[in-house]
């Protein structure tokens, strides 16, 4: 894959994934049965070692995440919304 293409790809990619994270996390206000996405991040982030599989599947494709340079992942404050959306979730 030539260097443009795979510019123009990551750059889809990581809109994508914060398009994403806005819709998960904003969504919820005007239905709340769309925290069922929530549980599915938080199950999948419990399985991962509190890692987003999103953010790995970037880094092994372009060497980066929408974070930034290098290996990174999702900031531990944002993990802690996700599981208090979550305990929401399940007393609705």
């Amino acid at each position: 894959m030539n260097i443009l293409s795979k510019n123009i790809l990551s750059k889809i990619a990581f809109g994508s994934h914060i398009f994403g994270i806005i819709f998960v996390n904003s969504a919820w206000i005007w239905n709340y049965k769309i925290l069922f996405l929530h549980l599915i991040v938080a199950l999948s982030w419990y399985l991962n070692n509190n890692k987003c599989i999103i953010s790995q599947i970037e880094y092994k494709l372009f060497n980066k995440t929408f974070i930034g340079d290098g290996e990174k992942y999702m900031f531990q404050e944002y993990i802690a919304i996700c599981y208090i959306l979550l305990e929401v979730f399940i007393f609705i």
